[in-house]
């Protein structure tokens, strides 16, 4: 299956303890509703294999925040992919509230336990989906995130998240506003100086000194734009990583990742 960006019409997921009811057959209660992604804001209509490839990896990511607004530590780690379960392990491991070998479920509070963790959504997209990973970019009403999820053991696990900084609507100052107004107007064969001109100065760079191939690259939270040199200082290749991005920058990146 391609690569895709969709933003799913909107749906609902039943929550298990609102569809299983109360028990009294003459006060039946409704289902909650979780919201999954937003109107594809063009008014096309999308692809009903696309919709769905974008909303599986939305779902099992709401399962898991539900598990984590419950507290349930068994729902919550079979949502987890192996890595990070992994990595919350050692994290668990230097607070002192794990050992190694521990399972999942003795220090997955961890997650819940944090005060800038947001569970309920106002918005979801996704800006990639495969057969085997998918990314969700999440915004929540304190902030945002993207996560990374991975087709594991038949379901969607979810591998990791990330905090994510969106722009304020109709920001033009700051760095990453610049890097997407200028991203699309650099041409393979600029020189050095005229991408820094546009860009501004790099986050870093690497050149044949250190051992790598010479590039110039600007990344901050989700956002990642890579030039490589050549020799001379002029560029080879231009590489943007667009997946964690939400849809208004994007937008205005018309230019395709690689160049």
């Amino acid at each position: 299956m391609r690569a895709t960006r969709l933003a799913v019409p909107l749906v609902v997921v039943a929550l298990a303890a609102g569809a299983c009811g109360s028990g009294d057959d003459d006060e039946p209660v409704a289902a909650e509703p979780r919201r999954l992604a937003s109107v594809d804001p063009t008014g096309s209509p999308a692809d009903p294999a696309e919709v769905q490839a974008a909303a599986e990896p939305q779902a099992a990511y709401l399962a898991w925040l539900d598990a984590l607004e419950a507290r349930d530590a068994t729902a919550a780690c079979e949502r987890h992919a192996p890595e990070l379960t992994i990595e919350l392990r050692y994290e668990a491991i230097l607070l002192d509230r794990a050992e190694l070998g521990d399972p999942c479920t003795g220090f997955v509070a961890l997650l819940w336990e944090d005060p800038l963790r947001e569970v309920d959504p106002v918005e979801l997209e996704t800006t990639r989906a495969t057969e085997e990973k998918a990314t969700v970019a999440a915004r929540f009403d304190a902030g945002s995130e993207t996560a990374q999820l991975v087709y594991h053991r038949a379901q969607w696990r979810v591998l990791s998240t990330a905090s994510r900084t969106d722009p304020l609507p109709g920001a033009t100052d700051g760095a990453p506003q610049r890097w997407v107004r200028e991203w699309c107007d650099l041409a393979v064969g600029a020189e050095r100086g005229d991408v820094v001109a546009r860009m501004g100065e790099p986050s870093g760079e690497y050149t044949l000194d250190d051992g790598g191939e010479p590039q110039l690259w600007w990344a901050q939270d989700q956002y990642d734009f890579r030039a490589y040199l050549d020799a001379r200082g002029r560029v080879l290749d231009l590489v943007g990583d667009y997946d964690a991005l939400g849809a208004a920058d994007r937008d205005q990146l018309d230019c395709p990742e690689l160049r």
